[in-house]
């Protein structure tokens, strides 16, 4: 049974939570999905759990539900490991309370992550998307049931200086390390879940341009857009849509933990290079 919205903290309670056991204030936050594992090990870290935070813990398998603040190269991160879903049966200000969070906390730099499904032809499991746009269009699911405020037409322009930062790293550590593939780029359709699309779904998606396919980072991206905090997303791709059976959420958690590595090195040559 999801927690309902009353058991939530506010904003301000979890942020007065946060500054009292954090003198400074992050440099980033990172919201890590399903399966995703990265920044393991920071120095000076320390733990806690969402329910001591947030006032509430995700309920779905491969998220943790813990929020560790530490340091990487000397920069200070927030590493959320979870996430709340509108799936999980949460109100929209529970959904997004996380993002609102890192936002009134003042953090300028926020990452967010999700496990999605390859829609883009050319794309293949393990690649790593950074999220370009995320259309309106591509949410009816959303706004019909009213949990999704209307967005700006055409589209939710995730295009922004971090963006641009973390492309320019993904470039630059693919013409380095031969290990690490090139970054795609691309729009994210958002829907609510928790089922899997139908393959007349996945047809629709692509016709209306979508590259990637999940069941959550919208709610988050709508309610940091138009703060002083900039957020940059990446789609771990984990599975790839094809004409054949498509894999249950096991597989996603698999394929993620193989794409963790890159996703890895992305972040902390990223955020190593961030200006104070």
């Amino acid at each position: 049974m999801a927690h309902t919205a009353t058991s939530a903290k506010s904003v301000s309670q979890a942020v007065e939570f946060l500054r009292h056991v954090c003198k400074e204030v992050p440099i980033a936050a990172v919201v890590l999905g399903s399966g995703v594992k990265v920044l393991e090990e920071l120095t000076e870290q320390q733990s806690f759990s969402f329910d001591q935070v947030f006032g509430i813990s995700p309920t779905i398998v491969g998220h943790a539900g813990s929020l560790t603040i530490g340091r990487v190269d000397g920069k200070l991160v927030a590493v959320l490991r979870g996430r709340f879903h509108l799936y999980e049966g949460h109100a929209w200000d529970v959904v997004t309370l996380p993002a609102r969070v890192v936002v009134e906390w003042g953090v300028p730099n926020f990452y967010l992550t999700n496990a999605a499904g390859g829609l883009n032809h050319s794309f293949a499991i393990g690649d790593l998307m950074l999220i370009t746009g995320v259309r309106d269009h591509l949410n009816p699911s959303l706004r019909e049931t009213g949990l999704l405020p209307a967005l700006s037409a055409p589209a939710l322009d995730c295009e922004n200086d971090l963006t641009r930062h973390l492309w320019l790293v993904g470039e630059k550590l693919a013409a380095s390390d031969g290990s690490f593939r090139p970054l795609r780029r691309g729009v994210y359709a958002g829907l609510i879940g928790p089922s899997y699309e139908t393959h007349a779904e996945i047809e629709m998606l692509r016709r209306l341009s979508a590259d990637t396919v999940g069941m959550s980072t919208v709610p988050e991206l709508v309610a940091a857009s138009g703060t002083a905090t900039q957020v940059a997303g990446v789609s771990v791709v984990t599975n790839v849509w094809t004409d054949e059976a498509i894999d249950g959420h096991e597989e996603v958690l698999k394929a993620a933990r193989a794409a963790s590595l890159r996703l890895d090195k992305l972040f902390r040559a990223a955020i190593t290079n961030l200006k104070s």
